[in-house]
């Protein structure tokens, strides 16, 4: 069989090598970059929440408890949107403490929740 003057090539299903051997290093590679990046998501936040823990505890709910008192004061309703970014910043602080329950649990969910576009 022809095609002008030249012959035709059969052609196999299977991927030529060059291909296959660039899917052997891809899909490991892939895999290896998959994971590296989910140990960098998931430790984002755990040298903060160590140098918390390590404070002494007078010194840590002291602190807390004026961060607690810093968003109730500048962060509630009516807040100037001027302040949006620092009282997002104070409710992410205080939500790295295992002590933020309850009340200090609820300030910083309302500063850090999603606001409705609508």
């Amino acid at each position: 069989m022809t095609a002008g003057n030249r012959p035709l090539r059969i052609v196999s299903g299977e991927a030529s090598p060059p291909a296959r051997r660039r899917l052997e290093w891809l899909v490991p590679a892939l895999a290896v970059l998959a994971i590296v990046a989910a140990l960098v998501w998931s430790n984002s936040g755990i040298p903060d929440r160590r140098a918390i823990r390590s404070l002494p505890e007078p010194q840590r709910l002291a602190l807390l408890s004026r961060t607690v008192d810093e968003l109730k004061r500048s962060c509630g309703d009516g807040r100037p949107d001027a302040l949006k970014d620092h009282c997002r910043e104070l409710a992410s602080f205080a939500s790295k403490f295992d002590e933020c329950r309850g009340d200090c649990e609820a300030l910083a969910h309302l500063q850090l929740a999603p606001v409705p576009t609508r």
